[in-house]
């Protein structure tokens, strides 16, 4: 693939997963390496009126003839540094409108006794100044206007004020490409403020070309990157649309009337593969099939089956003494329901409950040390709004810094600490959690109450978080008030196995998509890899 064609299938290359940050890469690859646009011989010498350009100490890559590897303090110059004696602008990186390479509109005016102590360096309209602190966020721009009061920007910046063989733009460009980024990568130092300084970035290699054609391509560059503006707002425009369609047909399964049967919510569903194109459409997706699994929407209703009440009433009025061999906690006192408090009808046979009526927070404190071999769960063990249990380590591990709580097989771990992260799960295996989590017992069919425990409905009636607290929690008497919605036993296992085979569908969905996407990645690298190959045996055969 040439250049040529490259740019003629623009818009189609853009369109794949993650399309448009790969053009822009590639475009500033083609610009900065003479293969975007052609060369003119015609053209005056790179580097006209400059007798003596410094080489870098090493040629990174191939450049035309006609271009003239060089550093870039042999192509500009500093203008100087002073203590503010008068009011002045103060541009620092705060100040980048990085995206648009230029100085935004928030500095500030100050006054010489509020000058900051890295408020030194003079800058005039066309020089480029690049943050040499994180250099990675590529906070560069172009003064590219006056300023009144006349500017000083902050020591953080390596000032470049070109010389008349370099157009300032076409520096911008080069400083932000793939190439130039390896260099201050390999060249930068330090762990928290990661850095390059001054003298690195001085003996920065730079290929000059011709003033004319610096001007050639920073006039194609600037046109290919209003394309991928436009390209983007198209694709955000449209993937907007897709999700407000997604959350409206969501939206109607869910409130929908009661009537409507399994069969119509099944058939529904079966159309959600056409809808869920991106990560935020199965997450959707998995919350919705929550909510009508908890409504009674799934899975058919049998009029035989003995209504929920029967089942919460034994649950209240006499709990079972033990739980798989382990003695449980006496029956706590909770007020009476008000249904009021429910947050929607529910089908006939089903009960609504106190959580601490169908469920016993459990509580089997150990000493850590004495079961060091043990796995430990912690929050960050658990997958957000999906129930997986993720990698886990042993109660040993120099990481655990809290382990108390010894948790058995078949027992949902529920974090406590902010709830609002939906951090829920059904143990598979006998351990130790850390105290930010809660064992809990399940009196009714765990694998539905643990869904249930997922849901929007649940989610709502448990967080009550005061945004004062920085880690709001909830805590055992406001867990067993929350309300649970109750079906016939029968009926919570049929629910929990259709969810079960529903989620695994969710889940070849999101495999279907990881791989869309790194096909598209794949696919895009090779093309970067073809066209900038493909130019380089180009330019060696007609050198």
């Amino acid at each position: 693939m040439t250049p040529d064609t490259f740019i003629q299938n623009f818009d189609l290359l853009a369109e794949a997963p993650g399309g448009v940050p790969k053009m822009r890469e590639l475009i500033l690859e083609l610009a900065v390496s003479g293969r975007l646009v052609p060369q003119d011989s015609k053209d005056e010498s790179a580097g006209a009126g400059i007798k003596d350009l410094a080489l870098p100490d090493a040629v990174p890559y191939t450049i035309p003839k006609q271009w003239q590897w060089t550093t870039l303090r042999s192509v500009s110059q500093e203008l100087g540094q002073k203590v503010p004696d008068d009011v002045f602008t103060y541009i620092d990186v705060s100040s980048i409108d990085k995206d648009r390479g230029r100085i935004g509109d928030g500095v500030q005016i100050l006054r010489p006794e509020d000058a900051p102590s890295r408020a030194r360096k003079i800058v005039e309209v066309g020089t480029v100044i690049y943050s040499t602190v994180r250099p990675y966020l590529l906070n560069i721009a172009v003064v590219d206007r006056t300023f009144d009061p006349a500017p000083i920007v902050s020591t953080a910046f390596f000032v470049m004020h070109p010389f008349t063989c370099v157009f300032s733009p076409y520096l911008f460009y080069y400083l932000r490409s793939r190439r130039f980024t390896a260099y201050v990568n390999a060249a930068m130092t330090g762990m928290a403020y990661p850095a390059i300084n001054d003298g690195k970035m001085s003996v920065g290699p730079f290929p000059l070309p011709p003033l004319a054609e610096q001007k050639r391509i920073v006039a194609r560059v600037d046109k290919l990157m209003n394309q991928c503006n436009e390209l983007e707002a198209r694709q955000k425009e449209r993937n907007d649309r897709r999700t407000v369609l997604t959350a409206s047909c969501l939206h109607a399964i869910t409130s929908a009337p009661h009537k409507s049967t399994a069969v119509e919510i099944r058939r529904a569903l079966d159309n959600f593969p056409l809808l869920t194109d991106t990560p935020e459409s199965v997450a959707e997706l998995r919350k919705t099939i929550l909510q009508l699994a908890i409504q009674g929407r799934l899975v058919p209703h049998d009029p035989r089956e003995e209504p929920a009440s029967v089942l919460v009433k034994g649950l209240v009025t006499k709990r079972p003494d033990t739980i798989h061999g382990r003695v449980l906690r006496k029956p706590i006192v909770l007020p009476p329901l008000d249904l009021g408090e429910a947050p929607y009808e529910l089908p006939t046979g089903w009960e609504w409950a106190r959580f601490g009526h169908v469920a016993i927070i459990a509580s089997n404190l150990v000493q850590p040390q004495d079961f060091s071999d043990s796995l430990h769960v912690a929050p960050n063990n658990i997958e957000r709004d999906s129930g997986r249990l993720l990698d886990c380590v042993t109660v040993a591990d120099d990481n655990v810094k809290s382990a108390n709580h010894r948790f058995f097989p078949g027992q949902i771990l529920y974090s406590k600490i902010r709830p609002n992260l939906n951090k829920v799960t059904i143990a598979p295996f006998e351990g130790l959690c850390s105290a930010d989590m809660y064992p809990i017992d399940s009196l009714i069919w765990t694998e539905y109450l643990a869904r249930y425990m997922l849901s929007a409905t649940f989610l709502s009636m448990s967080v009550k978080e005061d945004t004062r607290v920085a880690m709001p929690k909830i805590n055992q008497e406001q867990l067993n008030l929350v309300l649970v919605a109750v079906p016939p036993l029968a009926e919570q296992k049929r629910i929990a196995a259709r969810v079960t085979a529903l989620m695994a569908q969710c889940d070849a969905l999101e495999v279907k998509l990881t791989k869309s996407r790194d096909d598209a990645d794949t696919l895009a690298a090779t093309i970067v890899h073809h066209v900038c190959n493909g130019c380089v045996r180009q330019k060696e055969a007609t050198a």
